[in-house]
């Protein structure tokens, strides 16, 4: 009996190491999607398409606040391009809630949304994938609630 009670005192102290590995990978995972989270909303505030694009996937879907539908990274550039060089509005995204899957890999983040320079804002969520150890987002739904 001696035996079992130190094989499952073994078992047990793994368990709870892999337990406590797993939750401060999620909390990584959670403080890094912010980072990039505030990283874009400050290349927002400058301009910089680079800024932004840089946390994109290649087959990054956006749906816009009042329901546009935009495919592809070189799409979202376009529009960012266009947009910066017009009259460049000033918006940002502020997460109230970030979840990290169970495989590590996707992340749902929802959050508010609005824009400083006009009268829109509304709630937005987004799905983000770590691919090669990074976070980047793979889609975006925003809902304009003005």
């Amino acid at each position: 009996m001696l035996i079992k009670d130190e094989h499952l005192s073994h078992f047990l102290l793994v368990l709870r190491k892999v337990k406590i590995t797993m939750d401060q990978q999620r909390k990584e995972a959670i403080e890094n999607i912010r980072a990039a989270r505030e990283n874009s909303n400050i290349a927002i505030r400058e301009h910089s398409v680079h800024g932004v694009s840089k946390y994109w996937l290649d087959d990054m879907i956006v749906i816009s606040g009042e329901g546009g539908q935009y495919v592809g990274k070189k799409t979202l550039v376009a529009v960012f391009t266009e947009m910066f060089a017009a009259n460049p509005p000033v918006f940002e995204r502020i997460p109230s809630e970030i979840q990290i899957g169970d495989s590590g890999v996707l992340a749902w983040e929802t959050g508010t949304w609005h824009y400083k320079t006009a009268q829109f804002r509304g709630n937005y969520s987004a799905m983000w994938r770590k691919v090669k150890g990074v976070w980047l987002t793979q889609s975006e739904l925003f809902v304009s609630l003005d």
